[in-house]
Formats: C-alpha cells, sequence, structure tokens
C-alpha cells in the first residue's frame, strides 16, 4: 500500500546515468530483483516499512543507444547517492523537484506522457489459483485507455512499443517474469488530482520491479 499524493507532498526525480564498464550495473540489470534491491538501498529504512510504501519508490529504466539511464521518483526524501557503488555513474545524479510541473498540470492542458507498464488482466480457473495473462495490441491499447482515463487523462496519441519483459527472481528456483510494454503520448488533463495520484503512486502491476512510473512534460506544438 503506498501513501496517498497531497497537493503539499515534495516529489522528487533522480536521473542516474549507469556506467557501461561496472559489473554492479550489468548484475542488476540482469535480475530486476537485485535491481529493485539497489533501488531500496537508496533509502533509509523506516522501522520496517519498505521504501516504496514509505516514498512512493518509482523508477524506470531507459535504454538508449549512448547507454541506460535509472530514473527514480519518490515523495519527501531524496535518495543517498553515496549509497551507491563506486563507478556505477557516469555523471553526478541529476535532481528535479516535480512540483512546480505538478502544479501547471490543470484541466485542459496538454501534455507528452511515459509509462512503461504490464498490461494484464485476471484469469480465473476453476478449481487453480487465478492468474494474471498479459494483453497486446488492442487490448494492450484499451487497457492503457481505461487507466490513462482514471488517471485524469484523455489520450489524443497513443504509441505503444513493447520493451524487454522484466526478469525477477523469487528464491533460488523460483523466476518471475513480467511482460512491458512503453505507451508515449499526448494526452489532455481532465483531473489533477487523479493525475496528480498517479503520477505520485504508480500505475498498475510491477512497481516494485520498475514499472508503473507515469513521466509528463508540456506538450508544445
Amino acid at each position: 500500500m503506498t501513501t496517498p499524493a497531497t497537493a503539499t507532498t515534495l516529489v522528487r526525480l533522480a536521473r542516474i546515468a549507469l556506467n557501461p564498464r561496472s559489473r554492479d550495473v550489468h548484475h542488476d540489470l540482469r535480475d530486476h530483483t537485485a535491481l529493485h534491491r539497489r533501488v531500496a538501498a537508496l533509502f533509509p529504512d523506516q522501522a520496517g516499512t519498505s521504501p516504496r510504501t514509505a516514498h512512493n519508490v518509482l523508477y524506470r529504466l531507459e535504454r538508449e543507444h549512448a547507454g541506460a539511464t535509472l530514473l527514480i521518483q519518490s515523495t519527501g526524501i531524496t535518495i543517498n547517492r553515496n549509497a551507491l557503488p563506486a563507478n556505477y555513474t557516469t555523471a553526478d545524479v541529476d535532481y528535479r523537484e516535480l512540483n512546480p510541473l505538478l502544479e501547471w498540470a490543470t484541466p485542459g492542458r496538454t501534455i507528452r506522457y511515459r509509462i512503461d507498464a504490464n498490461p494484464s488482466k485476471a484469469e480465473r480457473i476453476p478449481g487453480r489459483r487465478g492468474r494474471r495473462v498479459p494483453l497486446t495490441g488492442e487490448a494492450a491499447l484499451a487497457w492503457w485507455e481505461r487507466k490513462a482515463t482514471h488517471a485524469g487523462l484523455t489520450p489524443q496519441l497513443i504509441l505503444d512499443t513493447p520493451q524487454p519483459p522484466v526478469l525477477a527472481s523469487r528464491g533460488e528456483k523460483k523466476r518471475a517474469r513480467l511482460d512491458v510494454t512503453r505507451f508515449d503520448g499526448i494526452a489532455t488533463i481532465t483531473d489533477t488530482q487523479a493525475l496528480r495520484q498517479a503520477i505520485t503512486t504508480g500505475i498498475g502491476h510491477g512497481r516494485a520491479y520498475g514499472l508503473g512510473l507515469l513521466s509528463i512534460a508540456p506538450h508544445r506544438e
């Protein structure tokens, strides 16, 4: 369970350029459980409460030809830069406060957005435990339209791009796999509070593994 967002919640974004020569980076990128632990270690302990719960921690891995960048968003606190291994980054950590953007984001404004998500639906099997089934194509687009509407947005343009799956370890032999779709596009804001809540606490499943972080920016034609 995450902490509800309010108009006074301070939201911060850290941008970390990952060093492609770092063994620690390669280790973390091979297993999203390791990456999750790395991100969690950048925040102080909260008497048994996970950082994602205490500080609404969300993150996303951006892979580009020039290298990989890790975006980490949190509320009320910044990451502990000193908790990163030596040579983990290629530049100083870039910090940005998102509150001015969130205050600007009022109904009627047009924005660009991006989110890596796990479009899926629950499937019930008689006599067995239910499972989540990944959605693709038109079903995935319909999933995002529903989520965007709930998040106070009316999409005008949706681009869906499959991403590498999230692979995480659960014990020595169990592996978890989450299919990932990146949604980019343009939308109109309809509900400020719903949008702030979605940005602050994330959308969909897999938020512990780098999914669900909704990023927005003003759309300038």
